[in-house]
């Protein structure tokens, strides 16, 4: 009895002990498993923060770059340079080819033409010719951006004599890009109580030779306003909600910003977002799984394991969707525009090891398909021609849609033209077939030009130009028909590049 007595208090203890041990390392599991969570959750967060803060930051750059590209084809314009030469354009260029494109089709609100000294010659807002005591206002917002655009053009400046040259490097000749003089300045800037691209750039001609006579510079102001559209379509493109500009020290509490421009003061205007947070959407997966099986840590770690593997996963998936829509045309799957920029790029890296050759298609008769049966019935057509391009080029090329009724393909057919020729008259022939749709008969046709590299260039914008002519030269010949670079006659070039210009311009 009495060993009894004593041996009770023991158990006792021992099992206290052991329920205070196992408690303890419950809670001690329990603890690490949180902290581990939380501390995944806050560095998903870090990485979904840091992840949207330089995709805004990109598109913004992206949005200005092409700004600034869409100004460069008037800024650096012989027609344009040839018409300040009195010092104003005339009002019959201005209304010919700057009060309607650049306001309609790239949404420029300003264009103001003035000297380093602020002294407006020309001023246009929205479309419409305006006094220059209306335009004081947004150039005195960018009076730092003109005196940067002058030092930049001063810097390049070079003196020969009775003619100043412009010491400005060549583009890469690699590169699919339109060429911009980059002696340009430019930023985001509240103008007209709205944010909007601000760029300023000296008037220039493309043969970079000015005379002496003309060595002060008449720099173009231009202002892109970044509408309300023009942020949900970034929101759509970039995943994220609440896009906005707002003074930094309004910024609502949930949201993370990137700076808007230059400014860095505390008044200053920022774009800021609501952040996706996917830390959040971790823990709601993960937490009630770690406290269910909370007492199993090796099934649990297991089970954390296979969860962040899932999610990484997914992530991964959607990344490289994200990727593959980037570059490819949504109705057709075909690479669109970016894309194909990005294989002529490539093809050119290799062009004297593989030569190859760039064909345009543009449609005939598209139109009056879209007129007569409707959009459904053209994206019908579109989406048949692209998957009989795609069966007849197969590994012989890429196939591109580059927009509207207007296909790329680059074929790689070495050294035989002759291949290439048949090939792209196979195109022909396809367009041609007619497509049924709800028992009808859906016909148009197509015209293809086809230039050859390197024969006809080695830089993309030759290339370009040259398949350009030949398939206007294949719709001024009757349509229907397949025409090459070599086919036209110097009067016929002459009148391509007139026509290609025009349509640029319009």
């Amino acid at each position: 009895m009495i060993d009894n007595k004593f041996r009770q208090p023991k158990r006792n203890r021992a099992v206290w002990a052991i329920h205070a041990a196992c408690t303890l390392f419950a809670i001690l599991t329990i603890a690490s498993l949180i902290f581990v969570l939380n501390r995944s959750v806050v560095e998903a967060d870090r990485f979904g923060l840091s992840a949207e803060r330089r995709l805004v930051a990109n598109e913004l750059r992206h949005q200005m770059e092409a700004a600034v590209q869409f100004q460069a084809q008037v800024s650096f314009w012989n027609a344009t340079y040839a018409e300040l030469a009195a010092g104003r354009p005339s009002d019959v260029f201005v209304a010919q080819e700057l009060s309607g494109w650049l306001w309609e089709d790239y949404g420029f609100s300003w264009l103001i033409f003035s000297d380093a000294d602020g002294h407006i010659s020309t001023a246009v807002k929205d479309g419409l010719v305006v006094s220059s005591d209306v335009a004081g206002a947004p150039l005195h917002d960018v009076e730092d951006l003109v005196e940067e655009a002058r030092r930049r053009y001063d810097n390049v400046l070079r003196n020969q004599g009775d003619i100043y040259t412009l010491s400005i490097p060549r583009p890469d000749r690699q590169s699919a890009t339109p060429i911009v003089p980059n002696i340009h300045a430019v930023d985001l800037r509240e103008i007209d109580g709205q944010m909007s691209i601000a760029i300023v750039q000296a008037v220039i001609p493309e043969t970079l030779q000015l005379p002496a006579a003309r060595r002060k510079p008449v720099f173009m102001t231009s202002v892109r306003p970044l509408t309300a559209r023009s942020l949900r379509d970034i929101e759509a493109k970039l995943g994220v909600t609440g896009l906005s500009f707002v003074p930094l020290s309004d910024t609502p509490a949930d949201s993370v910003h990137v700076p808007a421009g230059r400014c860095a003061d505390a008044s200053c205007i920022v774009v800021a977002w609501t952040p996706k947070s996917p830390g959040g959407f971790v823990r709601a997966e993960i937490l009630p799984s770690v406290i269910a099986i909370a007492a199993a840590v090796t099934s649990l770690m297991a089970f954390v394991a296979f969860r962040f593997a899932t999610l990484f996963a997914a992530l991964q998936q959607s990344e490289a969707r994200n990727r593959h829509m980037a570059k490819h045309d949504r109705l057709t799957g075909l690479l669109n525009r970016s894309g194909f920029d990005d294989a002529l790029a490539a093809a050119l890296l290799d062009v004297d090891n593989r030569p190859f050759a760039l064909a345009f298609i543009d449609l005939d008769e598209f139109k009056a398909v879209n007129d007569e049966q409707g959009h459904a019935a053209g994206d019908s057509v579109l989406v048949a021609i692209a998957q009989r391009y795609r069966r007849r080029v197969g590994s012989k090329g890429t196939v591109a849609r580059l927009g509207g009724d207007e296909f790329g393909v680059i074929l790689r057919t070495g050294d035989a033209e002759a291949d290439a020729t048949a090939l792209a008259a196979g195109l022909v022939i396809d367009a041609q077939t007619p497509i049924e749709l709800a028992g009808q008969l859906l016909r148009v046709g197509g015209s293809v030009g086809v230039a050859f590299a390197p024969k006809h260039g080695r830089t993309a914008r030759a290339l370009l130009s040259a398949a350009d002519e030949a398939l206007y030269l294949a719709k001024r010949r009757g349509r229907n028909r397949v025409q090459t670079a070599d086919d036209l006659t110097p009067e016929e070039r002459i009148a391509a590049d007139e026509e290609i210009a025009r349509r640029h311009a319009g």
